[in-house]
């Protein structure tokens, strides 16, 4: 027999959110489901709202405002289901959200069943399915615990969450169990005995619930009203265990000197009110009872047991530490400086900017500068390619070294390539005094110089187009250096859809913008049966490789860019047939937009081992053109993008060019995503959520 969920959605103030999140839920594969509203006493439309919803799957049920924890109560006592799903309002779902968790439970017999979440802002969410599917590459795996053990990794904080959401639990726990009605932070005095109720727990890798950040989420404006129901029910917590399970007691420490550290980083140590004052008392009392445990403890946390150790010295220096570094995490106001920094000037060898900065730079300062005061620092090399309408108006900072690109630069030359970068950051992150150092195009060396030098106390932000390094005899090493790195960083903005860090926060923000005024005179542009590859060309092209592909075809092939190695274009002239022009030269602007706008296709015949990670923005202006883009399979699932895959170049056929029901669907693709992912606003958006981040 099919076991039917309750699905349990608490509601107040929600009318901007709502729909969204039943929406996720009516999109479920899994279809034995109930859906409850408890609408805690809401008055701005909410309720109506909720009314709207009734039928004979979804249930609403009305009451006066008592909070999440009376609402979440109603709920289970309404329930008919035999399993139990919380959904916050403002949160959403996976479409295989409900089949995915009631699968593992029937394979395991667990009790409870645990997925992945992600953070995740607004303007990420027009495309549910396409987010979740996305974050869940090679996340398909489950991990069964007893209930004894669950309930220690969840103590111990790894793998599991102190919050009813991003699972589901048979209704026969809840029996004995209810949320603390009229305290914050009930969670925490709730979801452990749940996990002690249970014979069998279950955790699925998937992520497959998408936990909102916004402002109504936030606890920064609320910390100093719950912190001491926080405290509380982890006091109770810990003295429940160590009186009915005294073999979890080290882990139920561990928790409760996290809850401590938390609470004592969300307190003034300068606090002046009588209950803040005894709080603080409490909870320093609390600390030297249990940090001796927590030190011993070789499964705690290492950020607990280090902590532990420091409080040793001095608990209220310590203190003082995390409530500073609190307090920066705080929102911070729109007229906060931000210094927009090119570290690199690449250029060729006549002083000529190439690559991705002097494209970025000018679109992105016109995001920004709106809300907040600019300058720039970077190489002339990439101040003399700004605009006047900015280069007019702006503080702009001459970074002494650039790079000259060559083919084949000596040994001496690379050496230098590197000091000269170290220089630059060095320069900016000593003599910077902006607020918000945004490092817009970065690389390994940045991250090199950050793990050997740190971040000089800086508020750093940066742009990175890839997500590692993966491939090389150099890459562990690589890797190692750049997580290293990451820790110095404040929070990064990530290009592609699917990159995961270790140890720094990202947010998705596309590196290129689509403006509808900028591209209209282009987007009308009448297609002509050529392909185009674009860019400064370098031998991570794989050039010889399409044009062996088009010799084939006799189709028209454009390929035009500034090339690094000049006998490489002679090469590549001897094996192109009358179909294809190579142009050595720095395409204008114009030029550019001109040729992509015009071609059907725009072949992107990129390294797969590089390019799977990395974003390109070719094939993001190809979007902007409705030019379909040709690429290895690999590169378009890493860069989260719709076009024409190939797994080898003989895969490139008349017949798989001319389809044009699949080119229909994917120019529909393309205007979704202009709208919805790379539109003006949506970035703009992002970008505002990213400096209070």
């Amino acid at each position: 027999m099919i076991p039917m969920v309750s699905v349990i959605i608490p509601v107040y103030q929600a009318i901007k959110t709502l729909d969204r999140c039943v929406q996720s839920i009516l999109a479920q594969t899994y279809r034995d489901y109930e859906l409850l509203l408890i609408d805690d006493g809401s008055t701005d439309g909410s309720a109506g709202l909720c009314d709207s919803y009734s039928d004979e799957r979804i249930r609403v049920i009305h009451g006066p405002n008592r909070g999440a924890a009376a609402a979440r109560n109603s709920g289970i006592s309404a329930s008919s289901g035999e399993w139990i799903c919380f959904v916050d309002s403002d949160d959403i779902i996976a479409p295989d959200f409900l089949e995915t968790l009631i699968s593992v439970s029937s394979d395991s017999g667990a009790d409870i069943v645990s997925c992945g979440y992600l953070k995740c802002v607004e303007s990420e969410l027009s495309d549910i399915s396409g987010l979740f599917s996305l974050k869940t590459k090679n996340r398909q795996t489950a991990k069964i615990y007893d209930g004894h053990a669950g309930t220690i990794a969840l103590l111990y904080q790894k793998g599991f969450i102190s919050a009813p959401w991003g699972m589901i639990s048979r209704r026969s726990l809840w029996s004995d169990l209810s949320f603390p009605v009229g305290t914050a932070a009930e969670d925490m005095g709730t979801i452990y005995r749940l996990f002690l109720n249970a014979s069998r727990i279950a955790r699925t890798e998937r992520i497959l619930y998408g936990y909102v950040q916004s402002p109504g989420n936030t606890v920064f404006s609320t910390s100093s009203r719950r912190n001491p129901d926080y405290y509380s029910h982890s006091r109770k917590m810990l003295s429940y265990i160590r009186k009915h399970y005294p073999d979890c007691v080290r882990a139920a420490a561990s928790r409760h000197l996290s809850t401590c550290f938390q609470i004592l980083s969300e307190t003034s140590p300068a606090a002046e009110a009588s209950t803040d004052m005894a709080l603080i008392d409490r909870v320093y009392s609390d600390i030297r009872s249990v940090r001796s445990t927590v030190i011993k403890d070789k499964y705690a946390r290492p950020r607990n047991r280090g902590a532990a150790v420091l409080s040793y010295l001095c608990l209220p220096a310590l203190h003082r530490l995390l409530h500073e570094k609190y307090i920066k995490s705080i929102p911070s106001p729109e007229d906060e400086r931000i210094a927009m920094i090119e570290y690199q000037g690449r250029c060729d060898e006549t002083g000529k900017a190439v690559g991705h900065a002097p494209r970025v730079l000018p679109e992105y300062y016109h995001l920004i500068s709106e809300n907040h005061p600019v300058e720039i620092y970077a190489p002339r090399t990439i101040l003399q390619e700004l605009p006047d309408d900015i280069s007019g108006v702006c503080d702009l900072t001459p970074l002494s070294h650039h790079i000259i690109m060559k083919a084949s630069p000596t040994l001496i030359e690379r050496i230098l390539n590197k000091y000269y970068m170290f220089s630059n950051i060095h320069r900016v992150l000593k003599h910077c005094n902006a607020e918000i150092l945004w490092f817009y195009n970065v690389e390994f060396y940045f991250f090199l110089y950050l793990a050997l030098f740190g971040n000089h106390k800086k508020r750093i932000v940066v742009t990175l187009f890839r997500d590692g390094y993966h491939k090389g005899r150099l890459a562990p090493l690589k890797q190692r250096i750049f997580e290293s790195g990451q820790k110095k960083v404040r929070v990064c903005i990530s290009t592609g859809r699917s990159f995961k860090f270790k140890n720094m926060r990202s947010v998705f923000i596309p590196d290129y913008v689509y403006d509808e005024k900028s591209y209209s005179e282009y987007a009308k542009c009448p297609k002509e049966d050529y392909t185009v590859v674009l860019g400064t060309m370098d031998r991570g092209k794989q050039l010889e490789d399409i044009i062996s592909v088009y010799n084939r075809l006799t189709r028209k092939l454009i390929i035009a860019g500034r090339f690094y190695d000049k006998g490489w274009v002679k090469e590549l002239k001897t094996l192109a047939g009358n179909n294809i022009e190579i142009r050595d030269e720095y395409l204008s602007r114009e030029d550019y937009l001109s040729l992509l706008s015009h071609a059907s296709f725009a072949a992107v015949p990129y390294d797969k081992d590089l390019y799977s990670f990395q974003t390109s923005g070719v094939m993001q202006e190809a979007l902007f053109t409705d030019t379909i883009v040709i690429t290895h399979k690999d590169i378009l699932t890493g860069n989260g993008f719709p076009g024409i895959g190939y797994e080898k170049y003989d895969d490139i056929t008349e017949q798989l060019l001319s389809d044009t029901r699949h080119n229909t669907e994917l120019l529909k693709e393309y205007e979704y995503m202009r709208k919805n992912v790379y539109s003006r606003d949506s970035i703009r958006i992002r970008l505002d959520k990213v400096w209070n981040m």
